[in-house]
């Protein structure tokens, strides 16, 4: 029995630990960057409207990996953008369905896979902010955007932090509990 508690008491460490980790890499990392975390080479980024549905779900995080040769994209693929009907640097992921123009002057025609028609205006190159890899976290985008926040940052630190004291002290109450000091000197004296 003491070695399943072992076991277990080892796994939530290491998992609070992790937990608090990832908190702080997301944290730092957004800070860094101004914007979105990245992972091994994909800039994470928050769905939070339905119009790539079914393919890509309200609140997930996706994976967007920079294209070297934007001229390179083809119709079919899920391009991330800085709208250009927007000034507030707003970002969108759709796909491309035409493809106008060549070299610098190309262009992209987009639409949203749950959309009726085209985005209002074509997609320039500079526009362009990366392809779509394929990964996909349904949901996660919800607490990422949280995590985000001032109050989310507050509570991704502190409350892993809060968790592994909190564990770690019920620990070493449990071992002074069961500890005897008067065993420990006879012991000592019969040796």
């Amino acid at each position: 029995m003491k070695i399943v508690l072992k076991i277990v008491s080892g796994f939530i460490t290491t998992l609070l630990v992790l937990l608090l980790l990832i908190s702080l890499y997301i944290m730092i990392s957004s800070r860094i960057t101004g914007g979105q975390p990245s992972i091994m080479g994909n800039q994470l980024m928050l769905v939070l409207s339905g119009s790539m549905e079914p393919k890509i779900e309200t609140g997930s995080v996706v994976g967007i990996k920079p294209v070297e040769d934007k001229t390179n994209l083809k119709v079919g693929d899920i391009i991330t953008f800085y709208s250009p009907l927007h000034k507030d640097n707003r970002i969108i992921t759709h796909r491309i369905v035409e493809i106008k123009g060549s070299g610098e002057f190309t262009e992209f025609i987009t639409k949203g896979d749950n959309n009726q028609a085209n985005d209002p205006m074509p997609i320039p190159l500079e526009k362009v902010i990366g392809k779509f890899s394929g990964i996909q976290i349904p949901y996660a985008g919800y607490i990422l955007e949280f995590l985000q926040s001032k109050k989310g940052i507050a509570v991704s630190l502190i409350f892993p932090g809060l968790l592994l004291i909190i564990y770690n002290s019920f620990v070493l109450w449990k071992i002074f509990r069961s500890w005897d000091p008067s065993q420990k000197a006879a012991n000592n004296q019969s040796a």
